[in-house]
C-alpha cells in the first residue's frame, strides 16, 4: 500500500468515524424530542374519539343550563300551586258554609212547602165538596127545569081545551081521528108509508098538524111505545154555521131542550145530516133528510 491510499483510508476512516459521532449526538439531541411528542401522528379512531368527547361535553353543558331553567320553571310552579291551593282552600271553605247554609234553608223551606200542600190538600177538599154539591145543584136544577116544562106544557093544553069549550059551549073535549092516538091533550098519528123529511111535514100540514115536538121524557115514552121497531122523522131539524152544525130547532122555531139521543150522536156523518129521527129503540138519530126509509109522526092538538 503506498502512502497516498493510506493517507485516504486514514481520512476516509476519519470521516466514518466523524460521521458516526454526528448520528449518535443527532440522535440523542432528537431523543428527547421524541420523549414529548408522540412518535406517530394521531389516528383517525383518536380524532373521533376526541369529537366525541367534546360533543358530549356540549351536551352536558347545554343538559345543565337546561335543568337549571327547569328547576326555576319547576320552583315557580311550585309557588303557583302553593298559592292556588291557599285560594281554593279559602274556596271549598266559602262552599262548606255555603252549603251548611243552604241545608238551614231547605230545612226551613222543606217545612213550608209541608205546610203549604197541606192547605193545598184542604183546599182541593173544600172544591171536591164544593164541585158535588154543584153537581146536585145543577142536577136539581135540570129536573126543576124538567117539571116546570112539563107543567107548562099541561097548563098551555089545558088553556088550550078550557078556550075551546068556552067558544063552543062545550065541556068536553072531542076524540082524536081515527087512527089517530091521544096522549095528553094532543093527537098523535103514525104513518104507515114512508117519504123524505119535507114530505112528511107537508103530508102533516095536509092534516092540520106538523111533525112531532118532544116536548119531555113522559112524551118520549109514549112515542117509543107505539113506534113498533120501526123509525119515524120527528119535526127537529140542525141550524149551522159556515157548514157546521151549530144547534137544532123545533119545526116551530122553539130550541130544543129536551132531548133522547143515541149513544154516539149526533154525528152529522158526510156534513149532511140535518134532520132527525127516532129509531127502533125510540132514541135519537140524525141523518140525511132525503132518507126515503123513515116514515114520520104527525102531532096536533086535541079539540075541544
Amino acid at each position: 500500500m503506498n502512502s497516498s491510499n493510506y493517507q485516504k483510508w486514514e481520512e476516509d476512516k476519519d470521516n466514518l468515524v466523524l460521521d458516526k459521532s454526528q448520528q449518535v449526538e443527532s440522535s440523542q439531541s432528537t431523543g428527547s424530542w421524541r420523549k414529548l411528542l408522540p412518535r406517530d401522528p394521531p389516528s383517525k379512531s383518536a380524532f373521533l374519539m376526541l369529537s366525541i368527547t367534546l360533543l358530549l361535553l356540549i351536551l352536558l353543558i347545554v343538559t345543565l343550563v337546561k335543568g337549571s331553567k327547569t328547576s326555576q320553571e319547576l320552583n315557580q310552579l311550585k309557588q303557583e300551586m302553593r298559592t292556588n291551593a291557599s285560594s281554593q282552600t279559602k274556596d271549598v271553605k266559602q262552599l262548606r258554609e255555603d252549603i251548611v247554609a243552604a241545608k238551614r234553608n231547605g230545612s226551613t223551606l222543606w217545612a213550608s212547602l209541608g205546610s203549604s200542600e197541606k192547605k193545598l190538600s184542604e183546599t182541593h177538599a173544600r172544591l171536591l165538596n164544593l164541585e158535588s154539591k154543584h153537581d146536585e145543584l145543577s142536577t136539581q136544577m135540570t129536573q126543576a127545569l124538567a117539571d116546570a116544562g112539563k107543567d107548562r106544557q099541561d097548563i098551555r093544553s089545558e088553556m088550550f081545551r078550557a078556550v075551546a069549550a068556552v067558544k063552543t059551549g062545550n065541556s068536553s073535549c072531542s076524540p082524536c081521528p081515527d087512527s089517530w092516538l091521544a096522549f095528553e091533550g094532543s093527537c098523535y098519528f103514525f104513518s104507515t108509508t114512508k117519504a123524505h123529511w119535507d114530505k112528511s111535514q107537508q103530508n102533516c100540514a095536509k092534516e092540520q098538524a106538523h111533525l112531532v115536538i118532544v116536548n119531555n121524557l113522559e112524551e118520549q115514552t109514549f112515542l117509543t111505545q107505539n113506534t113498533k121497531g120501526l123509525g119515524y122523522w120527528i119535526g127537529l131539524t140542525a141550524t149551522r154555521s159556515r157548514g157546521r152544525v151549530n144547534g137544532y130547532i123545533w119545526i116551530d122555531g122553539t130550541k130544543l131542550t129536551f132531548s133522547y139521543w143515541n149513544e154516539g150522536e149526533p154525528n152529522d156523518s158526510r156534513k149532511n145530516e140535518n134532520c132527525i129521527m127516532i129509531l127502533y129503540s125510540g132514541r135519537w138519530n140524525d141523518a140525511p133528510c132525503a132518507n126515503l126509509n123513515d116514515y114520520w109522526i104527525c102531532e096536533k092538538r086535541q079539540q075541544c
